[in-house]
């Protein structure tokens, strides 16, 4: 698969923090990245394109990016970390994920990356389900420790994140996925709340508010319920003609 990387001027990082989110069940790890970059106000320091991925671009303050892009931000306490948090719309065909899992990685390793948090969604089976956390190889070991989430040691992780967990790991870089519970049904901004306390955890200085998400999840369950009430009782429904 051919792709065009290209990297942003403008903002210099020591030693950041990756942390990728493609869509996945629910949509929550793609929800989760992209609510980082813009309650952080993060600033594009890469991008990457190329004619496997589908035929659109992000205009962003009259600047054009391709499907996949990085935002970096530097650390806003003196015993914080910089970050780098790696988001698309687009999640890449089985065939492609190697591909693009080693663009990833490589660029984040440009960067200055060796410790990376894979955001990834899972189909919720009951209201006791509880995000989890692996790694890739006992390098890892520490941040998952840190997240305070029951590590997974067992079972099989698919698309972006699976392939980055073992391949980042051959390459002496900490990778870490955090799996979230999610409805698969529908975008499920609520359950990407859960990514936020483990993250904080993980990474010093990373702290953003769940407010905004949580409306949002009201709003998507507000409409949810309401076109079901209108399924149920089509009498309350306007017909014209």
């Amino acid at each position: 698969m051919a792709l065009d990387i290209r990297r942003y001027p403008g903002i210099d990082l020591e030693s950041p923090v990756g942390i990728v989110g493609f869509p996945s069940v629910g949509l929550v790890s793609s929800i989760a990245a992209n609510y980082y970059v813009a309650q952080l106000e993060m600033t594009p320091v890469a991008g990457i394109g190329g004619p496997g991925m589908p035929p659109y671009c992000l205009v962003a303050d009259n600047v054009a990016y391709p499907p996949v892009r990085m935002y970096g931000k530097k650390s806003r306490t003196k015993t914080g970390r910089d970050v780098v948090v790696c988001t698309s719309e687009y999640a890449p065909k089985p065939e492609d994920c190697y591909d693009v899992a080693s663009a990833v990685l490589g660029e984040m390793r440009g960067l200055g990356c060796t410790d990376v948090i894979c955001l990834e969604g899972i189909p919720r089976t009951s209201d006791e389900d509880e995000p989890v956390v692996c790694m890739g190889g006992h390098g890892g070991r520490r941040m998952a420790e840190a997240s305070g989430l029951r590590i997974m040691d067992n079972g099989m992780i698919k698309g972006v994140s699976g392939v980055m967990l073992y391949q980042g790991a051959a390459q002496g870089m900490n990778i870490t996925a955090i799996m979230c519970p999610a409805n698969p049904a529908m975008p499920d901004p609520g359950s990407a709340v859960s990514f936020i306390e483990p993250l904080s955890k993980m990474v010093k200085g990373l702290k953003v508010s769940p407010k905004i998400l949580m409306a949002e999840d009201e709003e998507i369950r507000r409409r949810a319920a309401s076109e079901q009430a209108s399924v149920e009782d089509p009498g309350n429904s306007a017909i014209y003609g």
